[in-house]
């Protein structure tokens, strides 16, 4: 999940109302692991496990008779069979990147589990989320997504979702002659870590247990605990940042509020970034553009302690900011965003093209489910030039499809009576969350329910540990995939 910041108008379908912010398709790319494809087994030739079941187009009408095809994967390489009382690895899908064979062996998605069959002899399965990367136009439960939103997204909420993992378990229990012996556990991380933990809690009778990394459960309509993390996480020393890297930012950018304001500040600042002209800046738009969400790329919830690129993470631009050799604050941000410039804008373009339609369908739930507004406002601890990206900025999406702001507070409201916000009832559910990931702070992190432990991995960001293991990867992670498997090892004795 990432932050966004709406850019188009609305044109009469679903495709034309994208939520595109500058950083957001690249965040989404950089937190899955896309840029190192290769060294994380995205590329591999996993072998075909696609299927297909047949699903409900709706759970909630019991006059509608449609269904579609659904598509899951399944690893049965370590399979035990039925009657030996393996368990089974239910990977959850959800918004991106789509699935593909490597889903159940060797991806960003759930490899802590997938790494686990050979000693446990479980089956595992992946289910592709209804609406996130619907395998094909005769996979997805409406065939038309050029209807208008309301028509062609009637059909996307977690609550959907969540039914078609519950018609799921049924299938798959009849195909593959299950038992209650066979013990299901969900796994997931962001969104799919949500509908992971959310399928123990609705359907306790279905899963026996859930890991949900990185899940933010607490619905809310303006998250200015994102960026205000997002500060935090570049004074975290494990990674590189320091107190002095994190004020050196935020300094640097309310200088650019200020220059903003005046010719010579813009002529400056034109000058230094590139920008089209000095008058570029004197639109509110533009400079809300330029600086509302940083002015270079500042990775949290994507950021990688391993990536080699400029200024690519926490460390590297601490780096550049900690510079003495530079005039100020603003000349030290114009640092980063040069480094950036070999590899920022390829990786956005290839992050764009990636996702494709997903910002619509997000942008959706956000709306009707969810909120999750990452806003910049003055006074805020955000540390991009604030007053300029404010909520009313973050709702226009919704007004695009017709949806008012009263009616999302009311949605995100019911989101949290639906599945218990911060306090779920619920056994056998656990919470892990990395340090420097912005979304942790709508995570559940302090519980005193019984058998929901929390898990926090220092230095981490968002759901790295279900990523494939490598070398390079933090000590923390490490442990937080040997912690997850013990807990999990308990719950299933």
């Amino acid at each position: 999940m990432v932050p966004f910041l709406v850019l188009l108008s609305l044109l009469p379908s679903t495709r034309a109302v994208a939520p595109l912010g500058k950083y957001f398709a690249l965040e989404h790319y950089r937190q899955n692991g896309l840029h190192q494809a290769d060294e994380r087994g995205l590329k591999a030739n996993a072998p075909t496990s696609l299927r297909f079941f047949t699903q409900r187009q709706d759970h909630f009408d019991g006059a509608n008779p449609n269904t579609w095809q659904q598509a899951y994967y399944v690893n049965d390489s370590f399979w035990k069979g039925p009657d030996s009382g393996a368990p089974i690895f239910l990977c959850v899908g959800g918004e991106g990147p789509p699935l593909t064979p490597a889903v159940v062996s060797d991806s960003v998605h759930c490899s802590n589990a997938a790494s686990w069959l050979p000693e446990t002899g479980a089956l595992m399965f992946a289910v592709e989320h209804r609406y996130y990367g619907c395998h094909n136009s005769s996979a997805c439960p409406v065939s038309d997504f050029d209807d208008p939103p309301k028509v062609s997204l009637r059909f996307l909420s977690s609550r959907q979702a969540l039914s078609d993992l519950a018609q799921f378990h049924a299938f798959a229990t009849e195909e593959y002659n299950l038992t209650a012996e066979n013990k299901w556990v969900t796994f997931g991380g962001s969104y799919p870590g949500m509908l992971a933990g959310w399928f123990r809690i609705r359907f306790p009778h279905l899963a026996h247990a859930s890991v949900a990394s990185s899940a933010p459960v607490h619905a809310k309509v303006e998250m200015t605990e994102y960026n205000d993390w997002v500060r935090y996480a570049y004074t975290v020393q494990s990674v590189g940042g320091s107190q002095e890297c994190s004020d050196a930012i935020a300094d640097g950018h309310s200088m650019i509020g200020k220059l903003m304001n005046d010719a010579d500040g813009r002529k400056r600042l034109a000058e230094l970034f590139g920008l089209p002209s000095a008058e570029w800046l004197e639109e509110k738009e533009n400079q809300k553009l330029f600086a509302g969400e940083g002015v270079a790329y500042f990775p949290s919830q994507g950021n990688d302690p391993s990536c080699e690129e400029d200024a690519c993470n926490i460390a590297r631009i601490c780096d550049i900011m900690m510079k003495t050799n530079e005039d100020d604050n603003v000349d030290r941000l114009a640092a980063v965003k040069k480094a950036q410039a070999s590899w920022l804008d390829k990786q956005m373009k290839e992050a764009e093209a990636m996702l494709g339609d997903f910002a619509n369908y997000w942008g959706w739930q956000t709306c009707t489910e969810f909120g999750f507004y990452q806003t910049c406002d003055t006074g805020s601890h955000c540390p991009y030039t604030q007053g300029l990206d404010l909520l009313s900025d973050q709702l226009q999406i919704c007004a695009k499809f017709n949806i008012s702001p009263d009616t999302v507070a009311a949605n995100v409201a019911f989101t949290n009576v639906y599945y218990g916000g911060l306090s779920p009832v619920a056994t056998r559910v656990m919470w892990p969350n990395g340090e420097v990931d912005p979304w942790s702070q709508l995570a559940v992190l302090n519980t005193t329910a019984p058998e929901q432990p929390t898990l926090w991995v220092a230095g981490a960001s968002h759901h790295f540990w279900t990523h494939t293991p490598l070398p390079t990867d933090q000590t923390s992670v490490q442990d937080a995939r040997t912690t997850i498997r013990d807990q999990v090892k308990a719950w299933l004795k």
